[in-house]
């Protein structure tokens, strides 16, 4: 029996941090898709030549793996692969029950952002760690993929929910912060719920915003809206 993608993720978290990204993480979080192939953000380390040198590493110590890149999924090995790192940010380990791609640099994200994103993720049972829904989506930003169109809905539904649910009485401090991550009529309207008038201006500068551009649905709620005096 060969290499399961599962055993070679989880060598890859015996020395180093392992975010799950694409369908599995999506799936994780609760949407009911397939999936076929497996998206891994693994640790970027100082530079790509020393995130290459691990990573072929790691895929000596299994049998009939190949580490491949874009155009074509040709195969690569030595420079080639810090080479791939660098110019697309990712590689792909083919010779798994599944593909499995490894990014060193994810869409919408840098090399550097990968602490950040860590610092909001959940750790899994299996070592790896879940990111957070609003780091999922970005990731899935820009793709111009319908099933990325759907899941980003998905994830977003569920930022949508906490925010809606934290800022009626959330801190001035902490409304803004969530607000400057995600913003939409909706989280506005849970925001103007607050009776911090600070917090409510926060929201309405969002409403007066998207009204401007033209959202219906903040129009509406601003023509509705009366803010008691502080």
């Amino acid at each position: 029996m060969g290499t399961t993608t599962a055993q070679f993720i989880a060598a890859l978290t015996e020395g180093h941090d392992v975010i799950v990204i694409g369908g599995l993480a999506v799936i994780a979080h609760g949407f009911n898709r397939p999936t076929k192939d497996a998206d891994v953000w693994f640790d970027p380390l100082d530079s790509p030549q020393a995130w290459a040198e691990v990573l072929e590493q790691i895929c000596d110590r299994f049998s009939d793996l190949s580490i491949h890149t874009l155009p074509g999924w040709k195969p690569v090995e030595g420079a080639e692969i810090a080479h791939a790192a660098e110019d697309i940010g990712m590689v792909r380990i083919l010779g798994l029950d599944c593909p499995l791609d490894i990014f060193r640099r994810p869409n919408e994200f840098s090399a550097d952002e990968f602490g950040a994103v860590l610092s909001r993720a959940t750790l899994n049972t299996d070592g790896t760690w879940l990111p957070d829904p609003l780091d999922l989506a970005i990731s899935k930003e820009l793709t111009n993929r319908d099933k990325d169109v759907q899941d980003v809905n998905f994830l977003e539904s569920i930022v949508r929910n906490r925010w809606v649910n934290k800022l009626p009485t959330a801190s001035v401090d902490e409304a803004r912060a969530l607000l400057d991550r995600f913003v939409d009529w909706r989280t506005c309207e849970a925001a103007l719920l607050n009776p911090d008038s600070l917090v409510q201006e926060i929201a309405l500068a969002y409403l007066r915003e998207f009204a401007a551009d033209g959202d219906p649905f903040s129009q509406a709620l601003l023509a509705n809206t009366q803010i008691p005096p502080a």
